[in-house]
């Protein structure tokens, strides 16, 4: 017995040491989904835990309390430390609320977006596998009543579940259907004039790992040139991938860009899978953020019909310099 906990033990903490690969180094299968469920250890290692207390099996309780405790802390990220200092956060009254949903293969409620997006004020709306007569539906819901302006992604064959598109409240100043030369649905990108100035807004869906690891990183990577300083930019969408994945973080690192729910240290947002029954276990949609852009709020919701959860958000311009953010 001893033998198999430090045999299940030992294979756990080669899965947790998935997360420093240089990046790059993930644009491989099964290491893509391996790295994405490695918050999800925490569950066998708790039963591990109570089993070597059962089993007076000290060196392995230990070891796997160890285990536990390293899991556990890219949870707690999103928790602790606190914010440096809130006054330096603090911003203009004038907000942007946001939100971004994968639709599954257009099958998403189109009345349930349309009431989140009243409920939440949402003045920009960034949507993923749109495909079918969703656009239709979603305007006979009253979309087009609230978001009256939309910027669909130019259709190719490298569309993976449908294309991208943005609905704002306000006419952009500048629109562009695809910014990106990518192996994924294209990348359409607004530029919006408010009153703390403009800010640049891109719906993103890197290709799913099941449809090519390769394809996967490349997409991931190529994210990190939608920023463009010094206006402030928004990536929303269904990213693939979460803050676990070293390809995900050095994009984040390399772009400038922060993740909203992380910044917030309110929780993490899990979005997917979305089911009524369970809740989702891993946060692969994101609101990312650069510039003086800080998240005040964020939620994720379930939308019938898609096995996502939107996120919706509210950001503002910042007022104080800017904290140090670790993206681990």
């Amino acid at each position: 017995m001893n033998t198999l906990l430090w045999i299940l033990l030992g294979l756990i903490a080669l899965w947790m040491t998935l997360r420093f690969l240089p990046a790059g180094a993930d644009w491989h299968r099964p290491l893509v989904e391996l790295i994405a469920l490695i918050d999800l250890l925490t569950a066998p290692l708790l039963a591990i835990l109570i089993w070597t207390v059962l089993a007076r099996a000290w060196p392995q309780c230990l070891l796997a309390l160890i285990e536990l405790t390293l899991v556990s802390w890219q949870r707690l990220s999103y928790r602790l430390p606190p914010p440096a200092d809130r006054t330096c956060q603090s911003s203009s009254e004038h907000g942007l609320n946001v939100m971004t949903l994968n639709c599954r293969f257009g099958r998403a409620d189109p009345e349930k977006v349309v009431r989140c997006v009243q409920a939440y004020g949402i003045e920009v709306l960034a949507l993923q596998e749109v495909k079918g007569k969703l656009l239709e539906s979603l305007q006979a819901a009253g979309l087009n009543q609230l978001l009256p302006y939309l910027t669909q992604g130019t259709a190719s064959p490298d569309d993976n579940g449908g294309y991208n598109a943005i609905f704002s409240a306000h006419q952009p100043v500048k629109a562009s259907p695809s910014v990106l030369d990518l192996p994924a649905a294209a990348v359409p990108l607004i530029e919006l004039e408010t009153s703390s100035g403009p800010i640049r807004v891109a719906s993103v869906h890197p290709k799913s790992p099941q449809r090519g690891a390769r394809q996967w990183g490349m997409g991931i990577a190529a994210l990190a040139r939608l920023t463009h300083p010094p206006v402030p930019t928004i990536v929303m969408g269904d990213c693939n991938a979460t803050l676990q994945h070293p390809t995900f973080r050095a994009m984040l690192a390399e772009s400038g860009l922060h993740d909203a729910s992380l910044h917030l240290k309110a929780g993490s947002h899990p979005t997917f899978p979305s089911a009524s029954a369970l809740p989702p276990l891993i946060e692969i949609d994101h609101i990312l953020t650069d510039g003086d852009l800080v998240p005040q709020s964020m939620h994720a919701l379930r939308i019938p019909g898609s096995d996502h959860r939107a996120l919706v958000a509210r950001l503002t311009h910042r007022t104080g310099p800017p904290p140090a953010i670790s993206h681990g």
